[in-house]
């Protein structure tokens, strides 16, 4: 499971944009029961917003981590982040 887990590199980013539209879906509810006019967003409507960003950061981790090996998902990373290299013995610190 965790070298599954480790292909998931924008997961974090889709889940991070699940929970803003839930906020705003949250805030707007509230709305709605204040003053009638503001718009409610439907279950429906939220169902397919979030299966929609799970399927889409899915299948863009799949792709991402096939055409670059080195890309691993990293908690509350957004950025990629590359191995770290050894340093160079031949080269003196003044450099």
């Amino acid at each position: 499971m965790t070298g599954l887990l480790d292909r998931l590199v924008y997961l974090s980013s889709g889940l991070a944009l699940i929970l803003a539209f839930i906020g705003v879906k949250l805030i707007l509810h509230l709305g709605h029961g204040l003053d009638p006019r503001v718009p409610e967003i439907s279950t429906a409507l939220s169902l397919t917003v979030i299966g929609v960003v799970l399927v889409v950061t899915t299948v863009a981790s799949v792709i991402k981590s096939r055409r670059d090996s080195a890309a691993r998902a990293h908690a509350g990373a957004v950025i990629v982040a590359r191995p770290r290299t050894a340093p160079d013995k031949h080269r003196s610190s003044d450099d």
